[in-house]
């Protein structure tokens, strides 16, 4: 599967109502694509963003739970009613609670487990039918640079960011080469979950679009590390 054509592209951003996703729904939105914007809570901010791809190309806001299978049920048929097909996703949702081990509860724990690791498999899993059924068809996954490297205070959002690596190479060898799987690790960036501390978002979802554009000489299941590019 190689030089995917973005415009008409039907794309599908989790986690799009602020952050990387934000950034690369406008991004894609730019490239003529059809976005699909979602989002779990904030719908206001949500619907913002529709606007802004709007003003580029088709768009259309979906409520999504990753941690729900209905949610991602619901979500990918009112997307096939709007647009008859999918043909990437993005999968950009996670949360990030810091503390140790310790200090943590098994709650904080349990939902960065759930929405950054296996949300992702389950939309993945869900979404994969759609994306197989047309002529193109790619994954990509956002992971981390604390996906290769552990740090204190994140060891759970580092074993979810590790988990997504492991995860798309893996898949990557199942569905290659009819459908493209690549993992994108950013390095810290300035979005609500950092304090807005960090690189320009819009510089990640740069790399995001020459990720989709098989730009970066890159084969499926592959680290692209952010920080090479900007």
């Amino acid at each position: 599967m190689v030089n995917m054509k973005l415009e008409d592209s039907v794309v599908l951003v989790t986690g799009s109502s602020s952050g990387i996703g934000r950034e690369t729904a406008i991004k894609f939105s730019e490239e003529g694509s059809k976005v699909v914007v979602t989002y779990n809570q904030g719908k206001e901010r949500g619907e913002e963003i529709v606007e802004r791809c709007r003003v580029n190309s088709e768009a259309i806001l979906v409520q999504l739970d990753v941690t729900e299978k209905e949610s991602i049920r619901d979500a990918i048929e009112k997307i096939l009613e709007e647009f008859g097909q999918i043909d990437l996703l993005i999968n950009n949702a996670g949360i990030l609670k810091s503390g140790s081990l310790e200090e943590l509860s098994f709650e904080e724990i349990e939902k960065q487990l759930e929405v950054n690791l296996k949300g992702l498999i389950q939309t993945t899993k869900i979404a994969l039918p759609y994306l197989k059924s047309g002529e193109k068809g790619m994954i990509i996954n956002i992971a981390s640079g604390l996906g290769k490297s552990g740090s204190s205070e994140v060891s759970i959002y580092c074993a979810t960011k590790f988990g997504v690596r492991g995860f798309t190479q893996s898949i990557a060898q199942e569905i290659s080469p009819e459908i493209g799987a690549y993992v994108v690790n950013p390095g810290m960036t300035a979005t609500p979950m950092t304090d807005h501390k960090g690189k320009d978002p819009k510089k990640v979802a740069e790399v995001i679009l020459k990720t989709a554009q098989e730009k970066l000489d890159k084969s499926p299941g592959q680290d692209i590390d952010v920080g090479k590019y900007i």
